[in-house]
């Protein structure tokens, strides 16, 4: 997609609508301040079936930001619409919030006809989406994103977690939307830092698959993170998009779409272990330079590619977070025994074997890798002090992505290649 062709998408109260692939439609609504025309779109998807009760599931700091224009015009139409705080970060995904929240939604009449509404970030569309899928056996749910993150990531999962006492995203089960309603206004108001690790699932669905996405990445990503309301539209959808052709071929991530879990066996790791002190963005950022740096470690890709990570992280997009010095090795290895993508007793990892393309010699993009090999590149890693980029580090950094790039089409078409049958002679 050209910036002039994401520009006029883009327009102020214009909706672009995307596929979610699902075999049952669950669209995404993307636009920019386009909320006035949110309850018109809930009116007509649920025209068939009208809604008898709504609950906004949202946090304090978003309903003062933006929830009146989301709500009022709601109220104004259905006479039951209730509101349901949670906290605004991962402290929302337990047992004892979902049990409340379940609870409150049989004390407030709920029926099947009802629909759940939820209105901010990874946490809240977690949950809430988990309530909507328990009560009754699944009732509707609609997703409004409010984050980078959850706009260009979350919100296109139909994953719905919470966590143990031992390690995120446990317990939870699919769940589809009725629709998504993605505002990228609402990305304006990010603090830069959380919109910075919002940014870090771009790299990813770059380096795992969509390379052409590496060259607009390299143009439009700021270590500064200041971005015009165009620039940080277009970036957004973007992204939106570069998931989508993931979730094409595997809507459910349950094969191919395991790619998208490139890093977050670590992240999932760090996260747990850092305890609210790092964000999930930071966490996969480190968790994909610790991926590179194993698929280099057991021959799976050379040295360009793993600077490549480094720079487009930390120079390009100005991440550079510090963990806690009470991680390891060794205490990250055994929190990563109760990963969530587990089909074995041994620890395995999504990792690359080339720019777009990852390892799937074990055949479901699982790679089982020799403890003792990890534990020692989480403490190499760990010894890494970053200085700020330069001006060298970004030429660097553009003939690394030109080198990346070049090879993993080359891998791509000698694939291809390979796989073609034989032609035979046609008849004379």
């Amino acid at each position: 997609m050209s910036d002039a062709e994401s520009s006029s998408e883009l327009r102020r109260g214009v909706v672009t609508t995307l596929s979610t692939e699902l075999a049952t439609p669950s669209p995404f609504h993307f636009g920019f301040d386009i909320a006035p025309w949110f309850a018109d779109a809930l009116a007509a998807a649920t025209r068939d079936c009208p809604v008898d009760r709504l609950v906004i599931f949202t946090d304090h700091q978003v309903f003062q930001r933006c929830g009146r224009e989301i709500h009022d015009p709601l109220a104004r139409r259905w006479p039951h619409v209730n509101i349901h705080l949670l906290p605004e970060d991962e402290t929302t995904k337990t047992f004892a919030h979902l049990e409340r929240a379940c609870q409150r939604m049989v004390d407030l009449g709920i029926t099947k006809r009802s629909l759940i509404l939820a209105l901010g970030g990874d946490s809240i569309g977690n949950v809430a989406g988990l309530v909507a899928g328990l009560t009754f056996r699944g009732i509707r749910f609609v997703d409004v994103p409010t984050t980078f993150t959850r706009q260009t990531d979350g919100s296109l999962s139909n994953k719905r977690t919470i966590n143990s006492s031992c390690g995120k995203n446990h317990f939870g089960l699919y769940h589809a939307p009725l629709f998504v309603w993605s505002d990228a206004q609402y990305l304006l108001a990010e603090p830069v830092r959380v919109r910075r690790a919002g940014m870090v699932e771009s790299i990813k669905n770059a380096l795992v698959h969509e390379t052409s996405f590496l060259p607009v990445l390299q143009r439009r990503l700021r270590a500064d993170c200041e971005y015009t309301e165009a620039a940080l539209s277009q970036l957004a959808l973007a992204t939106i998009r570069s998931k989508l052709s993931i979730l094409r071929g595997d809507p459910t991530e349950n094969r191919y779409g395991l790619v998208l879990e490139y890093g977050h066996t670590f992240a999932h790791a760090l996260e747990w272990l850092a305890a609210g002190e790092l964000l999930h963005g930071e966490c996969v950022a480190i968790g994909m330079r610790l991926a590179a740096r194993v698929a280099h470690r057991v021959g799976l890709i050379d040295q360009p590619l793993v600077d490549l990570h480094d720079e487009l992280i930390a120079d390009r997009l100005g991440l550079r977070p510090r963990l806690p010095p009470s991680i390891d090795g060794t205490v990250m290895l055994s929190t990563m025994r109760a990963d969530n993508k587990r089909t074995t007793d041994a620890v395995r990892y999504v990792l690359l074997e080339g720019a777009g393309r990852c390892s799937n010699r074990e055949g479901d993009y699982l790679v089982t890798v020799d403890d003792e090999i990890v534990r020692d590149v989480i403490d190499e890693f760990l010894q890494i002090t970053e200085p700020p980029a330069t001006k060298s580090a970004q030429a660097q950094c553009d003939e690394r992505l030109h080198t990346a790039i070049l090879q993993g089409l080359y891998e791509s078409h000698r694939e291809q290649v390979q796989r073609a049958p034989t032609a035979n002679p046609s008849p004379r």
